[in-house]
This record gives structure tokens, sequence and C-alpha cells, in this order.
């Protein structure tokens, strides 16, 4: 799925945003995840792994390439956002499904605004960083698990 952008030929991907609140997105989100990872040195490897792994193909595919072929609006960042769910509740379970969504709706919102994969990407390792350090056992426990 991820390699589909590559095989059609009418998609490009979008242009790099090169105007300094873009800069200053970046670098503000990539010092907030140095922060963290500087005050939790474990998770080094998480968000090396998670940016290249899975928010970076994620908001390749599902931002940068379904959205942009699907349309504008609301109607394709929700369709977007449901495939997204839809994929992780495949892939993982139901919960992570029902956890996923709000943030994606989120990033396809924040593509659709600024047309900046980097910061798309890098909010959306950010989020997954958080909520791997301050959120996820308080989910596992209220879910039971």
């Amino acid at each position: 799925m991820l390699f589909l952008p590559l095989a059609d030929r009418h998609w490009q991907l979008p242009a790099l945003p090169r105007t300094w609140p873009h800069y200053l997105s970046w670098t503000v989100l990539s010092l907030l995840i140095t922060l963290l990872v500087v005050w939790q040195p474990h998770t080094a490897n998480f968000v090396l792994g998670n940016l290249l792994l899975a928010a970076l193909p994620e908001e390749w595919f599902f931002r940068a390439y379904f959205m942009q072929r699907i349309g504008t609006g609301w109607h394709a960042n929700l369709a977007a956002s449901l495939l997204f769910s839809l994929i992780h509740g495949l892939s993982r379970d139901w919960t992570t499904a029902l956890l996923v969504f709000a943030p994606s709706l989120f990033y396809g919102w924040l593509f659709q605004r600024s047309r900046d994969l980097p910061l798309v990407t890098l909010a959306h390792a950010l989020s997954n960083l958080v909520f791997m350090l301050f959120l996820a056992r308080y989910v596992a426990e209220f879910w039971g698990k």
C-alpha cells in the first residue's frame, strides 16, 4: 500500500514549503521531540523507529497520497481517517482504531491547511511519543489490558 504512490504516474509529492513559519514549525516540533528523548533516553529507539517506520510512511500514504487523490475538504479527510483507523484496527486492535481516529482527523486538517508533509510527520511522531510516555498506561488500565 505504501508503494502505491510510486506506481501512480499522475501523482506528485507535494512541494516542500520553504517559508519561515514552516521552518519554525519543524524546528519547534523537532526540539520538543529531542527534549523528550533527552528527558527519557530509553525512548530514543522508539522515536527513530516511530518516525521512520510509522509516522513518515503513514503520512506519506494517507495524507500526501490518498487524501489528495480522493479530493479536498472534510470528505477527503474523513475518508482518509476512516481508512487510517480501519488499518490500525485490522493490524492491531479496535481500541487502537478508536484512539487514532481523532488524531488522524487533526493530521488531515493540518495537511490540508499547510500542505506540509514534514510538519504533519513530525506532529504524528510527537503525538505517538507523548502517548507512549504519558497516556498509554492509563488507556491500558481503562480498557483492562
